[in-house]
């Protein structure tokens, strides 16, 4: 590598020369030298971090394939992919999961009032009926089964309707990560 590097730097120095400012050999010994200081630095950051696509082990397989066998990257992808399916059937709602984070209630008050109205709703298989047939939100009956306020669940009526669905059309692993973050913990 240092060689390579040196070889190039001289060309760099061949190309940078000028004639007013001295001779060529310290210039080009400066240039080399400059060069490869800075290469060895950067491979001293680099020094023991693996590479995915190195050979680990005697079967000769790479790290990355190895890392995908394991049960975590099989959870991630299950994950991924239930994320996925989420957002496609939010999509057929016209609602996206930036819509979800901008209708997110802020205030606790709030998130209690959305709660309660998605709480009645699942309890009430009949809205949840009309929620899929209309893909509308039934605002007018969450406001007289829930007792929230019609101005808060139109404020929030996207999140309303993305924690109806996470609820109730078996997204497992995020609902269960809701329910972590809800109860105030944290995922990593």
């Amino acid at each position: 590598d240092a060689q390579s590097i040196a070889m190039i730097a001289f060309h760099e120095a061949i190309l940078g020369y000028d004639p007013a400012r001295g001779a060529f050999l310290p210039y080009a010994a400066m240039v080399i030298k400059s060069r490869i200081i800075d290469h060895q630095r950067r491979e001293a950051r680099h020094q023991g971090q693996l590479s995915l696509d190195a050979e680990q082990g005697d079967d000769s397989r790479p790290l990355l394939e190895e890392v995908a066998d394991t049960p975590e990257a099989a959870g991630l992808a299950a994950t991924q992919k239930e994320i996925a399916e989420l957002a496609a059937v939010m999509a057929e709602f016209g609602v996206s999961f930036s819509d979800v984070a901008e209708q997110s209630p802020k205030q606790a008050r709030t998130l209690e009032a959305c709660t309660a109205a998605v709480r009645y709703a699942a309890a009430h298989e009949s809205l949840l009926e009309e929620l899929l047939r209309t893909k509308k939100l039934p605002l007018a009956a969450l406001v007289r089964g829930a007792g929230v306020e019609r101005k808060t669940l139109e404020r929030h009526r996207k999140y309303v309707l993305a924690m109806l669905l996470i609820l109730t059309n078996g997204y497992e692993i995020v609902r269960g990560h809701l329910q972590h973050v809800l109860k105030g913990g944290r995922r990593s």
